[in-house]
């Protein structure tokens, strides 16, 4: 690892704040315009290996609205998500609408609106990051929303929702500032713990939580935070997915809320 002075960091920290208030302030973005796709373009568009896997998701699930939403990118990561869901997260008997925490661009929310049946939420942080056609995660994320039924996307913070949400999904929370500096986010916006807390104001008695991170040093910060919170989460292991287009192993989590009323009466989704 490179030394850097304490000159060199805040220079650093100073450049992230002041790239992160000008996307901020500039938020228009052009219109997305994408070439129309018919669901077996995309298919094609899917390495071979990767059918099977993808054809029993689909023998199961309804994919019909992916080809008005789903670029080539949107597609393979829905899949991914979808195939995620429905190995670690059991049958969505939660009560709408569910929240997906760190959108980025909405290119999976298809997947999730898919698994659940139902209205989803993706909130980003970070939505106006452009793109090379100036357009933003932000335009995208409201393209594939309105493709869905009941989807939104939230360009917002985290903290300012107030829920409730009967299911939240989270896939790679910034648990370190090496992450976050790396996407060029200010060091203020580290607060894990704050952050885990709120996301558990927002479930309602009852709902569910699945949180995914990125190798196991995370995994380990995130079983800490969740001590920390004194959140009942259920460790999961390595998550596996042939459907993952990602080379770096993950690791997840899930808490369910107790439901009041005695023990007997409270759901056991495992």
């Amino acid at each position: 690892m490179p030394s850097y002075s304490r000159v060199q960091l805040a220079a650093a920290e100073l450049g992230r704040e002041w790239a992160w208030r000008w996307r901020n302030a500039f938020t228009w973005s052009p219109p997305v315009l994408r070439r129309p796709r018919t669901l077996p373009a995309l298919w094609r568009t899917l390495p071979p290996a990767l059918h099977p896997a993808a054809k029993a998701l689909a023998d199961r699930y309804d994919l019909a609205k992916w080809a008005k939403a789903c670029d080539a990118q949107g597609f393979r990561e829905s899949l991914y998500v979808l195939d995620v869901l429905d190995r670690y997260a059991g049958p969505p008997t939660y009560p709408a609408p569910y929240l997906d925490i760190g959108c980025k661009n909405g290119c999976y929310l298809p997947g999730l609106q898919a698994w659940s049946g139902d209205s989803w939420h993706g909130v980003e942080l970070d939505a106006h990051r452009r793109y090379w056609t100036l357009t933003t995660r932000r335009a995208h994320g409201e393209f594939v929303a309105r493709s869905l039924t009941g989807c939104r996307y939230i360009a917002g913070d985290l903290l300012d929702l107030q829920g409730p949400y009967g299911f939240v999904t989270w896939f790679l929370p910034f648990l370190h500032a090496a992450p976050l500096r790396a996407w060029g986010l200010p060091d203020r916006f580290l607060l894990p713990l704050r952050l885990l807390t709120h996301t558990w104001s927002l479930l309602p008695s009852g709902g569910g939580l699945l949180v995914i991170n990125q190798g196991e040093a995370e995994a380990e910060r995130q079983d800490r935070l969740f001590r920390e919170a004194g959140i009942p989460a259920r460790p999961l292991g390595p998550i596996e997915s042939p459907l993952s287009p990602f080379r770096r192993p993950r690791w997840g989590w899930r808490a369910d809320k107790p439901a009041p009323g005695p023990a007997s009466a409270r759901r056991d989704p495992w």
